[in-house]
């Protein structure tokens, strides 16, 4: 058995870790920074949105006052019960401030030249919010209008820890959650890569346990993700494999013995000659006809392989033959075989013409082997019976025999390269073993399957189905007789 190996590892696994790796953390950016965000932006907005209002109301109250002095700003913004938490600034048109609502203010009578007064000065509503980590900084101003003319403005300060809190408070929680699942992450990126990268090593195991020929070993992952799929047809594949190379280790096998029987018969009868002295010109004819058996008994084994050969090769298989011709034209060649065994060649009733679908050489050879087959292991003085059967899509051929027949256990081997079912009969009949091997690839091949039924001492009967051909195909010139090929 081939060395169990170590797989290296290799990149797959850090390319995934480092995938899962960059997406976790891309995620953990987001939730860190975009929620807090939102929420920051949230906060400034609803800020803006009550100091304007309350502010922009305190300006248009000062507008609607007959003076604009300390005690009418301090009158309104206590009534409209504002800036307790602000600092507000009442400017004149000069930006001289007339109140403050800070008790221990020095800027009163002074003229404060912030932007937001000085823009508010101009006519314009002014928020401005400024953030850090402590707190947030908010500015709001507005003009203080009468008849269209500018006499003031009003400013307001907040500095908001509250928020600042509120937001960093959260941003800590979710900083937590953050490591909370970076670590389920991380554990989870580990187990998922470590358990894909051992199920990677037994497929990359079972290649380079077939690369080593060790075509028995299995992965069997039993899963039906796409990794137990690919485990399982790699199953299917060694297993199919192993058994062509148990079917070639055993065809080297058989040829070998095939083709060393006639040719230590051929050396045996050429030492014989060699070492007579005095050998009788008859007995030299009779030795060299023996020679001249093994040498066509040679042909018509390597003959056979070739044509097997040739088929597992993608020969063409198109094409269309006159099945009804076909049996009569190799009827004709095998009477002298038929009649030195005594043995009557029956055709039952074939009709005119039998149109199959087909490579008319494989057709042939099909018919041919069958009746050879028929003869050969034939009784003395026995009958091979021929017939066909017309059905709505298919022609079947029947060929049987009154021979010796084949014993049940031995029916699923006999289409094998060089099995025979009776081994001394077949030494005596000079056959190669691989009449029925082309039968069986040949039918194959075309579409088309064979079945066999015997019955052991009293005969055999093949039925071959082939597809049926249009009749008037016939017509296109195509070549029906049949002849190609080599026989086996």
């Amino acid at each position: 058995m081939a060395e169990k190996r170590r797989v290296p590892v290799g990149s797959l696994q850090i390319k995934i870790f480092a995938g899962f790796t960059m997406l976790a953390l891309v995620l953990l950016l987001i939730l860190n920074t975009y929620p807090l965000s939102q929420m920051r932006n949230q906060l400034i907005l609803a800020r803006e949105v009550e100091m304007r209002s309350d502010f922009g109301a305190y300006a248009a109250a000062l507008e609607s006052a007959s003076v604009l002095d300390y005690e009418t700003a301090a009158s309104v913004l206590s009534i409209l019960d504002i800036g307790r938490d602000q600092r507000v600034l009442v400017t004149d048109q000069r930006g001289e401030v007339i109140y403050d609502n800070l008790k221990t203010s020095d800027v009163i009578g002074k003229t404060v030249l912030f932007s937001e007064i000085i823009e508010a000065l101009y006519g314009k509503d002014i928020f401005r919010c400024s953030y850090t980590a402590e707190a947030f900084s908010y500015r709001t101003a507005c003009a203080v209008m009468r008849d269209g003319v500018v006499e003031g403005a009003v400013y307001a300060y907040e500095y908001d820890t509250e928020s600042a809190d509120l937001l960093r408070e959260t941003r800590g929680e979710i900083a937590r959650i953050s490591f909370a699942v970076t670590a389920m992450t991380a554990l989870f990126i580990i187990t998922f890569t470590t358990s894909l990268r051992r199920r990677f090593d037994r497929v990359l195991q079972g290649v380079y346990q077939i690369q080593q020929g060790n075509y028995d070993y299995r992965i069997d992952l039993r899963s039906s993700d796409e990794l137990g799929v690919i485990a399982g047809e790699f199953d299917k594949m060694s297993g199919q494999l192993a058994k062509n190379e148990s079917i070639r280790r055993q065809f080297v096998s058989d040829a070998s013995h095939e083709l060393k029987t006639p040719l230590a018969s051929i050396k045996l009868l050429c030492d014989s000659i060699l070492q007579a002295k005095d050998m009788r010109v008859e007995d030299v004819r009779e030795f060299l006809g023996d020679i001249r058996e093994e040498i066509d008994r040679l042909t018509r084994i390597t003959e056979g392989l070739l044509y097997i050969s040739r088929m597992e090769n993608g020969a063409n298989m198109a094409g269309i033959c006159d099945l009804t011709h076909t049996l009569v034209r190799a009827s004709e060649i095998l009477r002298g075989s038929a009649g030195a065994k005594e043995v009557e060649i029956v055709c039952q009733g074939l009709p005119e013409a039998a149109w199959v679908s087909g490579n008319p050489d494989m057709i042939y050879q099909v018919a041919f082997n069958l009746l050879e087959n028929a003869i050969k292991y034939n009784k003395q003085g026995g009958k091979v019976y021929v017939a066909l059967e017309e059905r709505e899509d298919q022609t079947l051929l029947h060929v049987g025999d009154t021979g010796i027949g084949i014993r049940e256990e031995e029916l699923e081997r006999i289409f094998d390269r060089f099995y025979r079912v009776d081994k001394m009969r077949s030494s005596e009949t000079r056959g190669t073993g691989l009449g029925l091997s082309i039968v069986g690839q040949c039918m194959e091949a075309i579409g088309g399957h064979i079945e066999v039924t015997s019955t052991y001492g009293e005969g055999t009967c093949f039925t071959a189905y082939f597809q049926k051909a249009p009749e008037m195909a016939g017509d296109d010139g195509t070549d029906t007789d049949g002849e190609g090929g080599q026989r086996a």
